[in-house]
Formats: structure tokens, sequence, C-alpha cells
């Protein structure tokens, strides 16, 4: 069985890129985020202490998002990740797309962004 929780379309307004325009203007900024684990207990028992709070990953999200700005998607996605898979330690993977609908592109374009999909095993051996 496998157990996902999600938040889709979690809008942030935020101040990443690397051009000083972005970093002075801001824009937004959408994020998609699944994470996996077993929630099994939570099924059979009702309480919230066998699953995670999508509220409270929703907000990690916007958090991290506000707290610093980077020039790269990369990099903000690394910290999202990170701190989520160091206050869960129940998510085993952890799919995160981050979405730049107004990104500073001379084509026409619906989306563009960034998404990685990651086990916690995979993130910690990589990142040591």
């Amino acid at each position: 069985m496998q157990n996902v929780i999600y938040v889709n379309g979690i809008e942030v307004y935020a101040y990443h890129g690397v051009f000083p325009e972005e970093k002075r203007l801001g824009q937004k900024f959408i994020f998609n985020i699944s994470c996996n684990l077993d929630f099994r207990k939570a099924m059979q028992s009702d309480d919230l202490q066998f699953s995670v709070s999508y509220g409270e990953i929703s907000q990690i999200v916007a958090d991290v998002a506000t707290k610093n700005s980077y020039n790269l998607l990369e990099k903000l996605s690394y910290e999202i990740l990170l701190t989520i898979f160091t206050k869960y330690s129940s998510i085993t993977t952890i799919t995160l797309e981050i979405n730049k609908p107004n990104a500073p592109i001379p084509n026409i374009f619906s989306q563009c962004g960034i998404k990685v999909e990651v086990s916690r095993e995979e993130f910690f051996e990589v990142f040591k």
C-alpha cells in the first residue's frame, strides 16, 4: 500500500532568481508537494500523530520560500527537502515541483520550473 499526502498550488510571493530585478521586485511561485509515508495507523485510529499534517507541510514550504533569497530553484528545493526530511522521520519520499509562472523568458510559455523526486535515503546519501 502506498500512502501519500499532498498539497498542490501553494502560492508564495518570494524573491528568487539570478537577475537583480527578480531579487528586488519578487514574483509568484507555485509549489506542488507530495510526501510518501505509512499512515495505515492513522487510517484505523483517526489520529494525526500517525500521519503528517498537510497544513504543516504547506507552511514549511511557504516559510522556507520566504525566509531567504536564492539564485536557483534547485537550492530552494534543497532547503525545503532538508527541512521536511529533518522534521518528519516518517516521510520516506518527497516529490516537489516549483513553478515560476512569471519567469523572465522571452517566449510565451504556460509553466516552467523544476521537479525533484527523492527518497530520504538517497537525499541524505547524496548530501552528506
